[in-house]
């Protein structure tokens, strides 16, 4: 069972917890797109795991979805606004490197940091894919290799970690790591939607 008397910042979390598989693949399209959820998919899929082991690969299979789902919307964004947008997106020096070293080695490149967790910046290479036009269905299927690998690590680490993890899940520290979290992931997707925001005025003005 799932703890309970979290506040409301333990509650968010938990509300996509409490939804088992559903919750997963919407947390992770939410934290691989729009929103940043830092660590918020890696730890619902600990949770998830420790409690409910039989169901293991529907929670990793559930995560590596909604997470490819996430970024198949980044990579449309990064599409649509073009090189202005990415440009518009970080600095010069970066992207110029970004676009040579992409020349390169393409979707394999950037697919790879999908394994990476926070606070590695993603999402910046999700919408250059897309910017520069790398071939979807190569970038989206590693990308889904990537992801599944983190997450079954992620999952069979709860595994052998089970019973410790459902002990820490109903300490007072747990609780305040996952406010901690929740308190960080909305900081964090507001200041990512602000940048969205500037970023898209200033490609369109940059047309």
């Amino acid at each position: 069972m799932l703890p309970a008397g979290h506040g409301w910042l333990a509650g968010f979390f938990y509300f996509f917890v409490r939804l088992g598989p559903a919750g997963l693949l919407l947390l992770g399209a939410l934290d691989s797109s729009f929103l940043t959820l830092p660590f918020a998919n890696d730890v619902a899929v600990i949770v998830l795991v420790s409690l409910h082991h039989a169901l293991l690969p529907a929670y990793v299979v559930a995560a590596t979805l909604g997470s490819v789902i996430g970024c198949w919307a980044m990579y449309e964004v990064g599409k649509a606004g073009g090189e202005s947008f990415i440009r518009a997106h970080m600095s010069a020096p970066r992207f110029d490197k970004m676009q040579r070293t992409i020349g390169r080695k393409g979707p394999v490149l950037l697919a790879v940091p999908a394994l990476i967790p926070p606070p590695f910046p993603f999402s910046a290479f999700v919408l250059a894919a897309g910017a520069l036009e790398v071939r979807q269905a190569p970038f989206l299927g590693m990308l889904a290799l990537m992801r599944c690998a983190r997450f079954l690590a992620e999952g069979l680490a709860a595994l052998y970690f089970g019973r410790a993890v459902a002990r820490w899940l109903s300490t007072p520290g747990f609780e305040r790591f996952i406010e901690a979290l929740m308190a960080v992931a909305i900081a964090a997707s507001a200041y990512s939607i602000y940048r969205l925001v500037l970023t898209t005025r200033a490609s369109r003005g940059a047309k």
